[in-house]
């Protein structure tokens, strides 16, 4: 049976609504940014797109020794490329936000098929947004606890495993 070798998860905060999974040895953008599309993706990095801009979504990562089986239907939206990974270790970039580094080290450097997909996207940022409503002081204790109750919610996945 084909499993992950290897995951891990981070809470990512999607500055200015995108994020981008990076190489730690190339932490600089190559890929373009993805305007109204989901992913974007450059030689050695990929953006992708949120709906959110005040809440961190979660970010899993995997590792796979041969391709994963399809994803089921609880994913919106999902895409295969192939990117080369000088260093093998996998970070995130939060633009100016900052980075997370050492997120997942992949078996080695090389050219590796990622799938991305995403879940969630419009039910958390309806969820966010109906928060003005039920909260009269969006600076108090309610209305922060129910915005870290939507952490995390929206979903993103990315599978990498050897460009055959």
């Amino acid at each position: 049976m084909n499993r992950p070798l290897s995951t891990r998860y981070a809470l990512v905060y999607p500055d200015y609504g995108i994020f981008q999974i990076i190489d730690c040895a190339q932490d600089e953008p190559d890929a373009p940014l993805p305007g109204h599309d989901d992913f974007s993706v450059g030689e050695r990095s990929v953006f992708l797109r949120s709906f959110q801009t005040n809440l961190r979504v979660r970010l899993d990562l995997e590792s796979w020794r041969s391709e994963p089986p399809t994803l089921g239907g609880e994913w919106e939206a999902d895409h295969t490329t192939v990117i080369t990974l000088p260093s093998g270790v996998i970070g995130v970039s939060e633009l100016t936000y900052g980075a997370q580094h050492d997120l997942l080290t992949l078996p080695a450097p090389g050219r590796y098929r990622i799938r991305i997909a995403h879940r969630n996207r419009r039910l958390v940022s309806e969820a966010y947004m109906a928060l003005f409503d039920r909260f009269d002081d969006i600076r108090g204790s309610g209305f922060a606890a129910a915005k870290r109750d939507l952490e995390g919610r929206e979903q993103y996945l990315a599978q990498f495993w050897p460009e055959p």
